[in-house]
């Protein structure tokens, strides 16, 4: 499978190995722009352009997962479960928890702190079935087996 169809095709099945390598470089690439943008004092410039980065290696991101679901014989009616994951990510959730009570917490904040625990549930869901569960062997509905 070329890099092209690795990253960009939904059609097909591939391993954990390439799932995880995936992961490693897309988290790599957007924590190294977080830490650097947070120290360039662009302030919330940094967070826009950070958000774009994230936009830009969505497609990646989900063609990637994709795959994965298929080697698990799954069709792409998974990737659903990014939707909250992607809300997590672009709205950031800035709630800071030791200082918040109940009392103090506005809808807003209560709405957020909803999609980033939807998220979390999401994202873990995901990792296990993606990056832990061994795929289906020999062939299935998507193709062959993976590498």
């Amino acid at each position: 499978m070329s890099w092209k169809q690795w990253l960009f095709s939904f059609q097909g099945r591939i391993g954990r190995q390439r799932f995880w390598i995936w992961n490693i470089f897309y988290y790599a690439v957007i924590l190294g722009m977080g830490a650097f943008l947070a120290q360039s004092g662009l302030g919330n410039m940094g967070g826009y352009i950070l958000s774009a980065v994230v936009v830009c290696l969505l497609i990646p991101d989900l063609a990637v997962t994709a795959k994965r679901w298929h080697d698990r014989n799954k069709s792409n009616w998974w990737l659903l479960l990014y939707v909250p994951i992607i809300l997590g990510r672009l709205g950031g959730a800035d709630i800071a928890a030791d200082t918040m009570t109940v009392d103090s917490m506005t809808p807003m904040m209560a709405a957020q702190a909803i999609v980033t625990l939807v998220s979390i549930f999401c994202g873990m869901w995901t990792l296990v079935e993606c990056g832990f569960m061994k795929g289906t062997d020999g062939e299935n509905s998507y193709g062959k087996s993976a590498q």
